[in-house]
């Protein structure tokens, strides 16, 4: 008797795996072809203004347009860029919910393992936004007008010279602390609530240098407020090309330091839905109201060709920036 109705359960049993997996599949279709039944949150640690936010909204909107739901742009200020990349890790993986991610976010987990978070493991890569190099700035009015001589003035005043930064962790900081270790030196790190306060600090004299990634410089720089001393790309410059890189000038491929900016879900949301947003993304990038907006932000378009390969992307940085990490001697705190 068992052996006369086991066959027939085994069937009825495929059978209603396979009826279970074609409505799942069918299921997911109908919903990406859904997508978005409402608004998108896109949680950014950049503040309104000067810098990421020229371009970033304008591409917000251009996106809203496409997906026919708004794209609302939210800034989480604070925690040296943590607080958008924490919230979106633990929000729902339902694509309305995203994040601006930068290298920094891969940095700080590295030197603040309290932080909480794990960009690699926890995100839904979607697409890098751009690539750009950070500038060693000094107010215009200080005495320092090259490398060398910042060197010369740390060297001959231990402790006594101010580095700021967006907060521990971040680019900045990990520039800052790869010069000390470099070269030497002993200088003092302050810092701030967010990179948008650095300069502000440097023209009242607060601190004595800093690491900015160019589109937050670059303006000031322009109006004759600071000073460029060097760039952390690997090759010059297209916007300061009479600046050296600090890679001339210490001979230490460590001091290629790149910053980016990328977009990402959190992890497990459904595939169909983050290939769509790099769909968006790439057709957004193309209007010249973004355009224009990249250009005013003093940085160019660096898209992913998927949000696979960015996944590798960020895979590598990781690798990289815990190398940079380990030999600058910061010490997880």
């Amino acid at each position: 008797m068992k052996t006369t109705f086991l066959p027939a359960v085994a069937d009825g049993v495929a059978t209603a795996v396979i009826a279970i997996a074609l409505g799942s599949s069918s299921a997911l279709a109908q919903s990406a072809a859904a997508y978005p039944a409402k608004p998108i949150a896109l949680l950014t640690p950049f503040a309104p203004g000067a810098g990421p936010d020229l371009y970033m909204r304008p591409m917000t909107v251009k996106l809203g347009e496409q997906l026919g739901q708004p794209v609302l742009l939210d800034s989480k200020i604070g925690a040296g860029g943590a607080l958008a990349v924490l919230q979106t890790a633990r929000s729902a993986p339902d694509g309305y919910t995203m994040s601006v991610v930068t290298n920094a976010n891969l940095i700080q987990p590295l030197v603040q393992p309290s932080i909480g978070y794990d960009a690699v493991a926890e995100l839904a890569q979607i697409t890098r936004l751009n690539a750009s190099s950070s500038v060693l700035v000094v107010p215009a009015t200080s005495a320092i007008t090259k490398l060398e001589e910042l060197v010369a003035a740390a060297k001959s005043s231990p402790g006594k010279l101010n580095y700021g930064s967006g907060g521990v962790g971040t680019p900045s900081h990990l520039a800052s602390a790869t010069l000390q270790s470099l070269t030497g030196i002993d200088t003092v790190h302050i810092p701030f609530k967010n990179s948008n306060d650095v300069v502000p600090a440097l023209i009242r004299g607060d601190v004595q240098f800093a690491f900015q990634v160019i589109s937050f410089a670059a303006p000031f720089v322009r109006s004759g407020k600071l000073r460029v001393l060097a760039t952390t790309s690997a090759n010059r410059s297209r916007e300061f090309p009479e600046a050296p890189t600090m890679n001339e000038l210490l001979k230490n491929d460590l001091f290629i330091q790149e910053s980016w900016t990328g977009l990402a879900f959190p992890a497990k949301t459904p595939v169909a839905l983050v290939r769509r947003l790099h769909s968006e993304v790439v057709k957004a990038f193309a209007d010249p109201i973004v355009q224009r907006g990249l250009e005013a932000g003093g940085v160019t378009a660096a898209l992913s060709e998927s949000p696979e390969q960015h996944s590798e992307y960020v895979r590598r940085e990781a690798e990289k920036w815990r190398q940079i990490v380990k030999l600058s001697g910061i010490k997880p705190e």
